[in-house]
């Protein structure tokens, strides 16, 4: 007889690892189907999964039997894939330009299908902004410029880049919400904007 996820739940409580293997094999494909939907990168959804089961071990005393372990392992993939993108940008936006530069005999997945399609939208929205603003937010959000040095290489005060940037996320932000939906929106955002 198979143990439910409350019982599971209750023995992991009690340091049991044979219940902490049983919910990682239990739960393992959704979470990382989940961690790939977002990253896109098999690598970093894998360091996202075992932070997440790292997690789960460490504050199992503060697990309560009675909530849903599937929705807490979920909410934590989903605060784990966020803190991925905002610390990984530059590694998922070489893997997006990957993506977009592979042939059309590469594109067939619907993942892939979907994705370049969010690239481009974004492509599009960030064309819509101007000359000025469209470099602010390149040199913040691509090559990782600070303030400080967008100012010093555009001779512009810092204020005049904070505004730019700040108007060029929020811009991209609803562009992206109206255009490809709040997948997109969330990815894109939590990975330049953050």
């Amino acid at each position: 007889m198979e143990l439910t996820d409350k019982d599971l739940v209750i023995r992991l409580k009690q340091n049991d690892e044979v219940a902490f293997e049983a919910l990682f094999r239990r739960y393992y494909r959704y979470l990382y189907s989940i961690a790939v939907q977002y990253l896109k990168d098999p690598v970093l959804a894998e360091d996202a999964l075992q932070e997440i089961y790292l997690k789960l071990w460490v504050n199992r005393s503060q697990l309560d039997e009675l909530q849903s372990v599937r929705s807490y392992l979920a909410t934590a993939m989903r605060h784990q894939v966020l803190n991925s993108i905002r610390d990984n940008k530059r590694a998922i936006l070489r893997h997006i330009t990957h993506q977009a530069s592979q042939s059309d005999t590469d594109t067939t997945t619907e993942e892939t299908l979907l994705f370049n399609e969010y690239s481009s939208v974004f492509r599009e929205g960030l064309r819509k902004l101007s000359a000025q603003r469209r470099l602010v937010f390149t040199l913040r959000s691509e090559q990782g410029l600070s303030n400080e040095e967008v100012a010093s290489k555009l001779k512009i005060s810092i204020n005049t880049v904070k505004v730019q940037y700040y108007q060029a996320c929020r811009f991209l932000r609803d562009y992206l919400r109206q255009h490809a939906g709040i997948e997109a929106m969330l990815l894109i955002m939590a990975a330049f904007c953050s």
